[in-house]
């Protein structure tokens, strides 16, 4: 941990960078985290996220890590005048990686490695790879988990308390998932699922005591998992997400493999396991040092079948990154449900860092042997001549000013390949002890990794201010000016000059967001007609000139962004006496002020009675509850234009009522006439049994781990069973 912390010292000892600089991080993670750092710090547990395009279910969409408990320990932390604190996302960064170096020294510790040789494991786990070089939270948690999810499944295949460590392994498996996003995590379920067939079927026939362990870690993954998955599963029946093509995709669709071709390990970039700033989308570098060393273990441990196993996954995890390169993974594109989903292949990436890292540790353990010196001298040799060819390039490079698709980090390896080979060379002539030696090449592996890792982390002090984070900054008197006007009301704004997640920023209903996401209904509203932007409640507009005709500007903010106001904007609830016939959303001559629309068939009847005279308000708009006060003079139907969603529950008079999908995808609730009070609440039954079951997975787990249940069998089934 220590290592860790220093090796990160320009985000842990200085207060001068940031990991945020980068547009989804800025713009999407950190708006996400301040929303949900607000909501439980009032009290309340994130579950609904009313501030753009209509509203969202946070669990729905994985990727806020609303289901993660560590991110909860984030939003518990003190807030600075509301906003979570620069330094405390600095240490959450860097106590991820923590966790990850860790979680693989638990690894090389069970696979019987030295301390030394465990600790460079996590460092090249946590420092390098995969973990290193990825900044997403929701993309990166997960991976914290990894190892021990390997630990436990080989505790098992060894028969060391093989149920209890088979229900642990798929704990943590399942556990990862509720980090957020689905790409990385269904990744390492692939391997882990191909590890257990393996082990089960590899003496040609089928060891059903591995296959039940296997089945009990796997249904346990599942379980564990469905705090997140099942609303995951609920919310992508009913959205479409943006993909990397024009129009976006439902759940049922194929994503392209076009796409997956595109996100994919070039075959060139699999150098930038070694050479630095040569992959483009997930970064595989762990340095010549880790390598070399990783190889030579995998070399030499091979009697073990551990090692083979390892040296299988991160073979197997480099192949599939490589996308269309590599006939693996098109075959499980085309075989495996929702591989096409996951439409980044490098992101396999982390699958060969779980496998190599570990490899690592039996290098460093096994290569000062007398038996190795073979390989050593080998090795030694091979060093030097790296370092040579590299030297040589980089001066032909510099020389003949060819554009380098690197930079001059070039010389990194090369220096680190002669100081590990002297090191070797050391060890061959006695000249340098077997510590010592450890010591210097753990040194040489950090040092490599830290010209990569955390490299081009922004200077906030800089003099210059971040492309992306300043702006968070610019327009919170805009924001102040709204929250003046007293009223319920929408906004929206110009994406361009407010690229980010203006809503959760500031807790403020808008229409327009930055997500990859969305309910479906939403696309087929014509947000920029007038006659949309009206039905929503638009009532404001930011941006440098009117959204459309007719607006007035209000206010200028010191940021040069003007207010318009659209004072025809309808209120955010109202009441209707006529229901329409389906389809008539569309008429242009339809008008939703007086009629409505109803999906649900049939229609409830309601009350035709004189225009005008009805009183409808909203007192109450909080993210997951909702008051609503209406006067009406005979039955008729209250409209809401948030978005309609399973999970919300309204109640008239504290009576159980039907919220109705109308008007193309929004609220409406039936109310006898006279005057009512209507609540809704969002209590989603997928989150509720999701969470059930994860919370039963965690207990049956603690019961078998720590004893209080146990799987016992008599001398009597057990010769059944050799048998």
């Amino acid at each position: 941990m220590l290592i860790v912390v220093l090796f990160h010292w320009k985000l842990t000892l200085t207060n001068q960078y940031t990991w945020l600089q980068a547009p989804d991080n800025a713009y999407q993670v950190l708006p996400w985290f301040q929303f949900q750092a607000a909501e439980w710090h009032s009290g309340r547990f994130p579950l609904w996220d009313p501030n753009g395009l209509l509203g969202q279910p946070l669990f729905g969409q994985g990727q806020p890590g609303s289901a993660y408990p560590p991110n909860w320990l984030l939003f518990l932390l003190p807030l600075w005048h509301g906003w979570v604190r620069q330094n405390a996302l600095n240490w959450y960064f860097v106590l991820i990686r923590c966790g990850a170096a860790l979680a693989c020294y638990a690894l090389a510790r069970d696979l019987g490695r030295s301390r030394v040789a465990s600790v460079l494991a996590g460092c090249v786990y946590a420092l390098g790879g995969y973990v290193a070089y990825t900044d997403w939270p929701q993309n990166v948690n997960g991976a914290v988990w990894t190892p021990l999810v390997l630990l436990y499944l080989l505790r098992a295949e060894r028969g060391e308390r093989p149920w209890a460590s088979a229900l642990l392994s798929g704990f943590l498996l399942g556990f990862g998932w509720l980090a957020g996003h689905h790409q990385m995590n269904l990744f390492v379920s692939l391997a882990v699922a191909a590890l257990w067939i393996w082990v089960a079927v590899r003496s040609g026939r089928v060891n059903w005591r591995i296959a039940r362990l296997a089945a009990c870690a796997l249904t346990t993954a599942a379980a564990a998992s469905a705090f997140v998955t099942i609303p995951m599963a609920e919310y992508g029946r009913l959205a479409v997400r943006w993909v990397g093509t024009p129009e976006p995709f439902h759940l049922g669709e194929t994503v392209p493999y076009t796409l997956h071709q595109q996100y994919s390990l070039k075959p060139v970039e699999s150098l930038g396991i070694f050479i630095p700033n040569i992959a483009q989308n997930y970064n595989p570098y762990i340095g010549v040092v880790a390598l070399t060393i990783g190889i030579l273990g995998a070399l030499l441990a091979w009697r073990e079948r551990q090692a083979r196993w390892l040296t299988a996954i991160a073979a197997g995890g480099l192949f599939f990154s490589l996308g269309p390169n590599s006939i693996l993974h098109g075959i499980l594109y085309s075989l495996v449900p929702f591989v096409d989903k996951a439409r980044v292949p490098s992101a396999g990436i982390l699958v060969f860092s779980v496998g190599v890292a570990p490899l690592v540790a039996y290098g460093l353990d096994l290569l000062p042997r007398p038996e190795s010196r073979v390989a050593l001298r080998r090795a030694a040799w091979v060093l030097a001549a790296v370092s040579a060819i590299i030297s040589t390039a980089s001066l032909i490079f510099l020389e003949t000013e060819i554009p380098l698709r690197t930079d001059d980090r070039l010389m990194i390896p090369a220096i680190a390949a002669a100081l590990a080979g002297a090191v070797f060379g050391g060890w061959l002539t006695g000249g340098i002890s077997v510590a010592a030696g450890s010591v210097c090449l753990t040194g040489l592996a950090l040092f490599e990794m830290g010209n990569v890792t955390s490299y081009f982390l922004y200077n906030e002090a800089g003099g210059q201010p971040g492309p992306y984070l300043h702006r968070l900054a610019e327009h919170g008197d805009l924001i102040d000016y709204l929250r003046r006007q007293g009223q319920a009301f929408r906004i929206d704004y110009d994406q361009d000059l407010i690229p980010y997640n203006l809503g959760d920023w500031y807790g403020i209903d808008t229409l327009s967001a930055y997500v990859p996401s969305v309910v479906a209904s939403v696309p087929t509203i014509n947000r920029f007609a007038p006659r949309a932007r009206d039905f929503l409640g638009i009532r404001y507009y930011l941006g440098s000139k009117p959204f459309t005709p007719g607006q007035v500007e209000v206010f200028t903010g010191r940021s040069g962004i003007k207010v318009f106001e659209n004072t025809s904007a309808f209120p955010r609830v109202w009441s209707v006496h006529r229901v329409a016939e389906s389809g008539a959303v569309s008429d242009p001559g339809f008008d939703a002020r007086h009629d409505v629309v109803v999906a649900d068939q049939p229609p409830p009847e309601i009350g035709l009675c004189r225009p005008g005279g009805d009183d409808v308000q909203m007192p109450l708009h909080l993210p997951n509850r909702i008051r609503i006060t209406a006067d009406l003079k005979c039955r008729g139907m209250v409209v809401l234009t948030d978005n309609w969603f399973p999970g919300w529950r309204a109640a008239v008079d504290g009576r159980r009522a039907q919220i109705y999908n109308v008007d193309g995808g929004v609220r409406g609730v039936v109310v006898e006439g006279g005057r009512h009070v209507i609540e809704m609440v969002y209590r989603p039954m997928s989150v509720i049994l999701g969470g059930a079951m994860t919370l039963l997975a965690a207990i049956a787990t603690a019961l078998v781990w720590t004893g209080a249940f146990s799987f016992q069998r008599s001398a009597i089934s057990d010769q059944l069973l050799k048998r």
